[in-house]
Parts: structure tokens; C-alpha cells; sequence
């Protein structure tokens, strides 16, 4: 929901570190573990370091990471290049630019960054980078998937970094300046909820928010990462962060795809757990489950298509459509926390109707399924910042646009493609799974057979279907691509 930015910083603490940080910076005594090909160490609760030491230690490890279409925070959790981040600062980009550690003396960058796993679920991702020597690096608070309050507590001392160029604190701002500021604050909630950007408990600090800090690391007084910089909601005091334990746990979840073997064998997993989601009624986990390169492959053409009719007569039901969503905001009575989505959903479904698709311009290019995907998109986004977080029409419309270009809707748009040929209920049946080596990666291709059900008790059902569904490896796992009608099943 739109209310929701996930950008983070801190306050009271001011330190601009810089220091002559050059060499591994080890965390110091502590237990070693291999979980998902990525040496981690649980640092001891033992000795609580000045905050001085806990920014600098923190500092080290901390990079700079640029996209295309943004900036945020990683830090190394393995000497030999491994860090984790958000996983929104890397998936909507189309290729990272750099990253900089800039608390190292000399600063170090580095221009080959690999995206080798996004978490399907949690807001996490993990980076490599290829170093010559070994890096500076941060030991965790914990090392496995255990409850939070194993290694973190209501009100205690925790540390955020913000880059020197993005702090205004005291009302000034120095882009010139290297390094990073650090703040100090509390833990003031351990267990915050909030589906629109991931499972399981987030917990809360009292640091201010500014953006540029996601995937920065939480630290403890004795300089553990305890939590991944995530989010905050908009007009509320403090951030919120994932627990560091469910880093570990994306690290065990992370599949072993080394062998080809053990890619046929993710690949039959993978293709089986979207047919049971699909088939069960899971469209949200079926949704994830899709190939972000596919899914923006699908956006672009449908987006295209639309845009191509907005200089001509397709402006004039965008914007009654538009209109009804402001007449829905407006007549809400003062004071309303939550808004009639289902009001919202209906004013969507219209959007599908022949009508609708003919004013518009789009009748016999686009199927109502992705017409309605993009004003299901456009409305989630516009409508939640209208409403929640009160902004103007005109700020409005630049956050759904903005919405529009990201991987999360682009699903959205492939799904309505596919659920249009995979039917809804329909009984769909694995008949053979095959891994076809390819030069630069590897493609899975599913034969599918679908009995569509009747549309009525009164009528007989269709003839069953063969598909073809193929899987692409993308951020280290299988996600669903394209899927294809081969012809009737005899």
C-alpha cells in the first residue's frame, strides 16, 4: 500500500565515519556456520562496545548500492563477498550500476555485482561480489531461523548508518563528503505485522526515516546486525526492519542449484507448487512464483497499448475512471479509517467490460483480463495515496504510475495472461518435466494437461488441453515464464 515507504535512517548520535578502515575489520570472537553456501559468524553477547566502535565496525562492511533506478544499503555478511539488501532495491532495477564501500580508505567499488538469490517471500536479497582479498564483514546476531527475542529485546540500543550525502540533520547537507553518519536509538517494538511487504514479525525503532537507508544494517551494542532496514509507514515516528534471523532463514531456504541434478529436481518442485497454488486457489503465492523478465515483458506491451490511445479518445474513460475513484474517496465521512475496497474493485471490474475496452481503444488488442490488471494496479495505488496518506491528485497519479513499473504489478499483468489459459478451478495435471541446457542459463519446459470443468451443470465440459509451461532461471531459483496452448489433448 502506498502509505508504506520503505526507506529508514536514525537520530541522536552524530558520528561521520571515515575512518582508515582498510583492512578485513574481523567481528572478532564468535561461532562459524555455512548456511546456503555463505559463511556466516554469530557474534558473543559478551563485551557491549561505545557507539563509537559499533559505527565503526558497522561502517566497514556497509555499501552503497546504485541502480538504475535508485539507491540503497547491503552489507557484507561473508568475508568473500556475500551481502545481503532489501529485495526492493534490486529487483525493479534493470542492472546495478556499482557498489561503493565508502567508509573504506581508499574507497572501494565495485562495478560486477551479482544478484545471486532474491527471497520469493521476504523483502530480502543476496549480493556477491568478487574481491581480491578479503572484506570487511559484520557477525549476526544470530546465525540461525530462531525467535527474535533470543538476541534482541524491547528497548534495547540499537545503531542505524545513513550516507554523509543524504543526512540533513542540523539542516545542513554535504554531498561531498565520503562516509556515513550514525545515529542511535531504541528498539521500542518486537513484533510488528504488516502483509503489504512481507510475512512473519517486523520489528520497530525509534529512528527517524529518510530515504536511501534501506537494506542498511540494524546493530546491536556489541555491533551484531541484528535486522535489515526495511520500511516505515508514512506520518508515523520510527522504521521497522526484518529480524536478521529471517535473513538466515532465506539462506536456508535458498535452493542448491550447482548441479544439473539438483536443478531438475528444483525445477519439478517449483513447476508442482505453482500447479497446487493455482489449483488450490493460492493466486498470491502462484503470483510470486512468476518470471520477473516475462512479467515485464507483459507490462510493457500492455502499457504500450494503452499509452498508444491516450492522445486520442482513450483519455476521456481513463478519465472517468479516474473520477469515480475520486468520488469514492470523497465520500467517505471524516475521520474513516479504512476505505470501501470493494467499492474500489468493482469501479476495476468495469474497466473489462466491451464497452469500457472499445471508448478506450483497446477492444481486440488486449484481453479484459490485462485490462483490468492495469486498473487494478493503477487504482490499489492511486486510492492509497489519495486516502492514506492524503496527497494530491496530481502526486497521486506520478505514485501509480510509479507503481505500474514494478515487478510486483508486472506480475500481476503476466498472471492475468496466464490464469486466462490455465482456467479457474480446473483440474491441471504435471504429464512430464524436462531441464534443456542452454548456453548462457537453463530453460525447464512442463507438458501440462488441463480438463477444464463445464460452465454450467447444463453444459459439457470442453475437451482437455495440452500447455507447455516453461521456467526460467532468474535470481537464483526457477520462476514460471511463459505458457503456451500445444494443442486438444487426444
Amino acid at each position: 500500500m502506498s502509505q508504506i515507504r520503505r526507506v529508514v535512517t536514525a537520530r541522536s548520535l552524530t558520528l561521520v565515519l571515515t575512518a582508515a578502515l582498510t583492512s578485513a575489520a574481523a567481528p572478532g570472537c564468535g561461532k562459524h556456520h555455512t548456511l546456503g553456501g555463505v559463511d556466516l559468524t554469530q557474534g558473543p553477547a559478551a563485551h557491549e562496545l561505545a557507539n563509537l566502535a559499533v559505527a565503526q565496525k558497522g561502517a566497514a562492511a556497509v555499501a552503497v548500492v546504485t541502480t538504475d533506478v535508485g539507491r540503497g544499503l547491503a552489507f557484507v555478511v561473508d568475508p568473500g563477498g556475500y551481502l545481503i539488501t532489501n529485495r526492493h532495491v534490486v529487483e525493479d532495477a534493470d542492472y546495478i550500476e556499482d557498489l561503493t564501500f565508502p567508509a573504506l580508505q581508499p574507497t572501494r567499488s565495485f562495478a560486477a555485482v551479482r544478484i545471486v538469490y532474491i527471497d520469493p517471500v521476504r523483502d530480502l536479497a543476496l549480493l556477491k561480489i568478487d574481491s581480491d582479498e578479503p572484506l570487511p564483514y559484520l557477525s549476526l546476531g544470530t546465525d540461525h531461523p530462531v525467535p527474535i527475542d533470543k538476541y534482541l529485546g524491547f528497548q534495547d540500543k540499537v545503531l542505524l548508518l545513513t550516507r554523509v550525502a543524504e543526512d540533513d540533520s542540523g539542516g545542513k547537507h554535504d554531498g561531498t563528503r565520503p562516509g556515513f553518519v550514525a545515529r542511535s536509538g531504541k528498539v521500542q517494538e518486537l513484533a510488528v505485522f504488516n502483509k503489504a511487504v512481507g510475512p512473519g514479525a517486523f520489528f520497530g525503532l525509534s529512528h527517524d526515516v529518510k530515504r536511501g537507508m534501506s537494506g542498511g544494517p540494524v546493530l546491536d551494542r556489541y555491533g551484531r546486525a541484528v535486522g535489515v532496514v526495511s520500511w516505515t509507514w508514512k506520518h508515523r515516528v520510527g522504521g521497522y526492519a526484518i529480524p536478521i534471523s529471517e535473513a538466515t532463514q532465506m539462506l536456508a531456504d535458498r535452493p542448491a542449484m550447482t548441479t544439473s541434478s539438483q536443478q531438475a529436481h528444483r525445477a519439478e518442485t517449483r513447476a508442482r507448487g505453482f500447479v497446487a497454488a493455482v489449483h488450490d486457489g493460492d493466486l498470491e503465492i502462484a503470483r510470486r512464483m512468476l518470471s520477473p523478465t516475462h512479467a515485464r515483458k507483459v507490462r510493457a506491451y500492455t502499457m504500450r497499448t494503452i499509452a498508444e490511445q491516450l492522445p486520442g479518445e482513450g483519455r476521456l474513460p481513463v478519465q472517468q475512471f479516474v473520477a469515480a475513484l475520486e468520488d469514492l474517496v470523497d465520500s467517505q465521512p471524516p475521520g474513516a479509517k479504512d476505505l470501501p475496497f470493494a467499492a474500489v474493485q468493482e469501479v476495476v471490474i468495469r474497466t473489462g467490460s466491451p464497452g469500457f475496452m472499445t471508448a478506450l481503444g483497446v477492444d481486440g488488442l488486449l484481453s479484459k483480463e490485462q485490462v483490468i490488471s492495469f486498473f487494478f494496479e493503477f487504482s490499489q495505488a492511486y486510492v492509497s495515496a489519495r486516502f492514506f496518506a492524503a496527497m494530491s491528485a496530481e502526486a497521486a497519479m506520478d505514485l501509480a504510475l510509479s507503481r505500474l513499473q514494478t515487478v510486483d504489478a508486472s506480475r500481476t499483468f503476466a498472471f492475468a495472461d496466464i490464469a486466462e489459459r490455465l482456467g479457474s478451478g480446473d483440474d491441471i495435471t504435471i504429464e512430464k518435466i524436462e531441464v534443456v541446457p542452454g548456453a548462457y542459463a537453463p530453460q525447464a519446459v512442463v507438458r501440462l494437461r488441463v480438463a477444464h470443468k463445464p460452465a454450467s451443470p447444463t453444459t459439457l465440459a470442453p475437451a482437455p488441453q495440452t500447455l507447455i509451461m516453461q521456467l526460467r532461471l532468474e535470481w537464483g531459483d526457477w520462476y514460471i515464464a511463459e505458457i503456451q496452448t500445444l494443442g486438444l489433448a487426444s
